[in-house]
């Protein structure tokens, strides 16, 4: 294969996978629609039990507010953790981009200052820096607002209550810290060796 074959071919994948991870971030982005809805459920899920209990007054109240906050804390971090996952396959995609980004570069014998075909190689020192200080401030305010609330709330109605999903809510949100921080990590350190 002469070089400009392979120049043709490694722009034609180069494009194709770009393309990919666009398609993949546009994804990502719908999940945030998700987390809005479940926010607003937070914020109402209090006059919604109201009601349920007006309508069958056998019910217990304060199990049904705990029972209520616990299933929207799962859903959340079960949308979250799956956010995870596809960030996750968009870095490795964003890695493997950068991979044929200094091929080309190379092929094209291009200076290391121009800025031709560095688009996700200037995603590894500027954009994820970015990213990791903006989706953590967003993750940890998302965090604060779905314990508080219900933690006050439930604290109203049963500080039992209260205690355990204050406590299951820390917990799973450190987990999910933990997640993400090696997740983010785990791409510096292999974007590093590149």
């Amino acid at each position: 294969m002469d070089s400009t074959q392979r120049m043709d071919y490694l722009y034609k994948e180069y494009t194709r996978l770009n393309e990919k991870v666009e398609e993949h971030i546009k994804h990502l982005y719908e999940d945030f629609k998700f987390l809005g809805a479940i926010g607003a459920v937070v914020i109402l899920w209090k006059p919604i039990a109201d009601l349920i209990v007006l309508a069958n007054p056998k019910m217990n109240y304060s199990n049904l507010l705990f029972l209520g906050f616990l299933s929207l804390l799962l859903t959340v971090v079960i949308i979250g953790l799956m956010n995870l996952v596809k960030q996750s396959y968009v870095l490795f995609c964003v890695s493997n981009l950068q991979g044929y980004e200094k091929e080309i570069r190379r092929i094209l014998d291009e200076a290391g200052d121009a800025k031709i075909f560095c688009l996700n190689l200037e995603k590894e020192t500027k954009f994820i820096k970015t990213f990791r200080l903006t989706f953590g401030a967003f993750a940890a305010i998302s965090a604060l607002a779905i314990t508080c609330i219900p933690f006050v709330v439930l604290l109203n109605s049963n500080v039992l209550h209260a205690l355990i999903y204050l406590l299951i809510a820390i917990m799973a949100f450190t987990g999910y810290f933990q997640v993400f921080r090696r997740m983010v990590k785990q791409y510096f350190n292999k974007a590093n060796f590149l």
